[in-house]
């Protein structure tokens, strides 16, 4: 397979799916409520719908995992991800951080990842080996190495509350020059941008990690996991940066037990 002919055709069924959320955003519409209790609504669901009609019709025998909608041959050799909404706090509140997620998993391990911000006219690509762009700006991580001299993103306390890791929180506190929370993937890509130093995130799901990972380790930052040295998309915890402050922050969870 071409993963760039794969990125522009995805690039162009995102631009149906940027539209629909545009529709309903700081619109009025029926928030429900998931089983884990997490928002979802219309835009959500029609958004992953079309995501999902255009994979199927662009890339027959993909295999599709997708927030809303489950899996549809999640074994298989090629297979695409959607998160028809990431951040839908932030949508229902009318704030313009949410974002579209897809990605390609060849043989489980991602290979393309697009990030698009549609309030903010912003989209972030990836191909392995290709590099890491928003529109045809190139982007890479920070070079700050030290984590007293760095600005670090977070996800929301309560992530860490839940997950029993706060003194993580409270260590990169008292460590870093400044620490902001930035949660979902603007977080991410902050740190992929090198915007920001560093980005801790202790709980998300493959469908938000998946075009993470390609977007981090093409802008020559690295994509690691609190527990192990595994940098799986599936263990459900993510630092993203440059190796160095990476690794300063897995210290922390080293000592405290967690790897």
């Amino acid at each position: 397979m071409d993963l760039m002919e794969a990125k522009d055709t995805a690039l162009s069924f995102l631009e149906p799916a940027i539209a629909e959320t545009l529709k309903w955003f700081r619109s009025e519409f029926k928030i429900e409520l998931k089983e884990d209790q997490s928002p979802v609504t219309i835009a959500d669901k029609n958004t992953e719908e079309i995501l999902r009609k255009h994979i199927s019709k662009n890339f027959p025998g993909h295999g599709i995992i997708g927030e809303e909608f489950g899996a549809e041959t999640e074994k298989g050799e090629w297979v695409w991800t959607v998160d028809p909404i990431d951040g839908t706090r932030s949508f229902i509140r009318g704030l313009p951080f949410y974002s579209i997620l897809i990605s390609l998993l060849h043989h489980g391990e991602p290979v393309i990842g697009i990030v698009s911000f549609p309030a903010l006219g912003e989209t972030y690509w990836g191909v392995k080996g290709q590099g890491a762009y928003c529109g045809d700006l190139k982007v890479k991580v920070s070079e700050e190495t030290q984590i007293t001299k760095s600005l670090v993103a977070t996800a929301d306390r309560y992530c860490f509350k839940e997950k029993e890791c706060l003194f993580l929180l409270e260590n990169l506190s008292r460590e870093a020059s400044l620490i902001r929370t930035y949660p979902d993937a603007f977080g991410h890509i902050l740190a992929i941008r090198g915007a920001v130093d560093v980005m801790v995130d202790p709980w998300a799901y493959i469908w938000d990690f998946a075009p993470l990972k390609v977007l981090a380790e093409e802008a020559g930052g690295v994509f690691i996991n609190f527990r192990g040295d595994q940098n799986d998309i599936r263990e459900g915890s993510a630092i993203v940066g440059n190796k160095s402050l990476a690794e300063s922050v897995k210290r922390v969870l080293v000592k405290e037990g967690w790897s």
